[in-house]
């Protein structure tokens, strides 16, 4: 009789070896799409299980993401579902590729128009987060590119947020100190609150000088369909062509494709 010890470990299948042979990104984002698909929290069990994986594997990944906020691990049972970080990555990703898209006819307009830089952004947890950009006609570049993120204070996009984004954002911001790209950028809260304010009754933003020396921006407000703010449009320049007196002509342009724009998202003007 054969000692169950001395019984070779049956060979590896094919599943296996793929299996092993994945990237750790990989694993990691299949627990991700496992999670996701699912109607409740799993545990490490359910998702190895799920997936055919080690459990030990599974739930080396499942610390590292829950550690850094892509998973969010529920107490009694220890199970996990989505995290916070997933949920922003989540809409970012739907934005930038439906938005975008129905954007760019209005965005090529209005940059052959004003000849600036045209930005749609969005934004997160404390950032305006760039989505994309279309590169204007003058001779200066503008540092900008997809994923690139600013600070509320400091760019025109970030006070339309502040102005017409969700309720209390300000003052959330406003309870630590205000960061400062240039010796222009508004950090007394009390100039800050005044800003929104004029922000809100004119329904655009501008920002001469306050996230890099030589640069303006002017911003409006992209609305969704049930009246909630989705990001901005702007135009951004050189302070010879988008002075610190803002041009009729400019303020107006960018007004008008916002309102497109919104209209694409559904929003409607009563």
């Amino acid at each position: 009789m054969t000692d169950a010890k001395d019984t070779p470990p049956a060979p590896p299948t094919q599943r296996d070896e793929n299996e092993r042979s994945l990237p750790g990104g990989v694993i990691s984002l299949r627990i991700i799409e496992a999670l996701a698909g699912a109607e409740q929290s799993m545990g490490v069990t359910q998702v190895a299980k799920q997936l055919g994986m080690p459990k030990a594997r599974v739930h080396r990944h499942l610390v590292g993401l829950r550690d850094h906020g892509y998973v969010t691990q529920t107490s009694p049972g220890n199970q996990y579902r989505i995290g916070w970080r997933l949920y922003l990555l989540g809409q970012q990703c739907v934005r930038q590729f439906d938005i975008v898209s129905l954007a760019r006819p209005t965005m090529e307009a209005l940059r052959d128009r004003t000849g600036q830089t045209v930005v749609i952004a969005t934004f997160s947890e404390g950032e305006v987060v760039v989505l994309n950009l279309l590169r204007g006609h003058t001779a200066l570049e503008i540092a900008l590119r997809p994923g690139t993120r600013f600070n509320f204070n400091a760019v025109a996009q970030g006070k339309i947020v502040l102005a017409f984004g969700p309720k209390g954002l300000l003052e959330e911001l406003l309870a630590d100190p205000l960061p400062a790209n240039t010796a222009r950028t508004i950090v007394d809260p009390d100039r800050l609150r005044s800003e929104i304010d004029l922000v809100r009754r004119r329904g655009w933003a501008d920002a001469p000088e306050e996230l890099f020396t030589g640069v303006n921006a002017l911003a409006a407000p992209l609305f969704q369909a049930d009246g909630s703010l989705f990001g901005t449009l702007a135009l951004v320049g050189s302070i010879h062509y988008l002075p610190l007196k803002p041009l009729a002509d400019h303020v107006d342009q960018l007004l008008h494709a916002s309102r497109e724009v919104s209209s694409l998202l559904g929003h409607s003007i009563d």
